[in-house]
């Protein structure tokens, strides 16, 4: 069904608001439309509340809104904005889609050669494993999936001054609802947009720009005293941002989406000379961000011609027994465990090749060292 103008020009617009800000948006999700008048049919047929205002379908990846109404506009926001992006973008937003077409599957294979009814249905779905694997995920994450939906709502209609249509939509919802949309809405207060969206487990896909702009937003625009700040680490998109700052002020940040490494001028120079593996690596592979390029071009060029000291190297095999101890203090499952053991292996390769009179700069570099000497065990990269 072709969608009316304003329909259209708030998708248009939505998208590139996603765009911008996150380095994607829908497109894996359709959007369908219902007459307003046919609305009430369309629930009964799918079992849906006929007061209800729209639904998303994870089986199809379709958000299905009424069309012509006076908040068509929220309804899109909330199905295909909220859900539909959720269910492309996150990890539990993924396997709510793959279990309900697992399910859809299994269905049809049930039933392709025989006429069945609603109840028909209904009893196979009671002995499916799929089907109670299902409920059973729908009820741990309802409450997120349903909290990031309406947060939505509350971002886009505060881009479009749609602000009094929500506010009169807000309180139709659940008590439950709303203690998870303010959790959602207080977070966004204090950090921003973009670390909300990161913080409820939507891909990261970071550039500098954004990072500055996790930057800015987190330390509230107090970046006057950052020397220099980097972008650095694996990447993925769904590991923790890596961020590399000197400043003699800032407070370092470790949460589950951004992991700010801070070290004071004096720390850092200091830690140069003695080619530690988190300064180099930031140094040698890190993107800048924001501050003073020439100075950090100063301390790259120290990196690759200073000279290699014994302090240096005693430096890299402390530190190696140090993180090594710190992870023996964590249980082998714990990913702190992982990640102290394969820092541990970094400094230990650093301080071996530094032996050596050369410098790898590098966990590519540190990681190709170990294999060669230890073969049974493979180093673990930081996430």
């Amino acid at each position: 069904m072709t969608l009316n103008k304003k329909t259209g020009e708030y998708l248009e617009e939505s998208n590139k608001i996603y765009q911008d800000l996150l380095g994607y948006k829908p497109e894996q999700t359709s959007l369908q439309q219902i007459p307003k008048f046919q609305w009430g049919e369309f629930s009964q047929q799918i079992g849906l509340n006929s007061s209800s205002s729209g639904v998303y379908l994870p089986r199809n990846q379709t958000a299905v809104i009424p069309c012509d109404t006076e908040t068509t506009p929220l309804s899109l926001f909330h199905e295909y904005f909220g859900h539909g992006l959720y269910c492309e973008q996150s990890l539990s937003g993924r396997h709510l889609v793959s279990l309900e077409k697992r399910l859809l599957y299994e269905e049809k294979q049930e039933f392709k050669e025989r006429q069945f009814t609603l109840e028909d249905i209904q009893e196979f779905r009671q002995e499916n494993h799929t089907f109670q694997e299902l409920n059973n995920f729908k009820r741990q994450n309802l409450r997120t999936y349903e909290g990031f939906a309406v947060f939505t709502e509350f971002l886009l209609s505060r881009e479009f001054d749609l602000k009094e249509m929500f506010e009169i939509r807000y309180g139709s919802l659940s008590n439950q609802d709303k203690k998870q949309f303010e959790r959602i809405a207080s977070f966004n207060k204090e950090y921003g947009d973009l670390a909300t969206f990161y913080a409820q487990e939507l891909a990261r896909i970071t550039t500098p720009q954004r990072a500055k702009t996790l930057l800015r937003d987190i330390y509230k625009g107090n970046l006057q005293d950052i020397r220099f700040a980097l972008l650095y680490g694996s990447r993925k998109e769904f590991s923790d941002i890596d961020i590399f700052v000197v400043s003699d002020s800032l407070p370092e940040i470790e949460t589950p989406y951004i992991d700010v490494v801070v070290h004071n001028h004096n720390e850092f120079e200091k830690r140069i000379e003695l080619f530690d593996v988190v300064d180099s690596e930031a140094l040698t592979t890190g993107e800048f961000i924001l501050g003073d390029k020439r100075y950090l071009n100063q301390k790259r060029t120290q990196l690759v011609n200073q000279p290699i000291t014994k302090e240096a190297i005693n430096h890299n095999l402390r530190k190696s027994q140090e993180q090594q101890k710190l992870a023996r203090e964590y249980s082998k499952s714990s990913p702190r465990r992982a990640i102290g053991l394969g820092y541990s292996i970094h400094y230990l390769s650093n301080a071996l090749l530094l032996m050596q009179g050369k410098r790898a700069l590098t966990r590519e570099g540190f990681n190709e060292v170990y294999s060669h000497l230890f073969i049974d065990d493979t180093p673990t990269e930081r996430r």
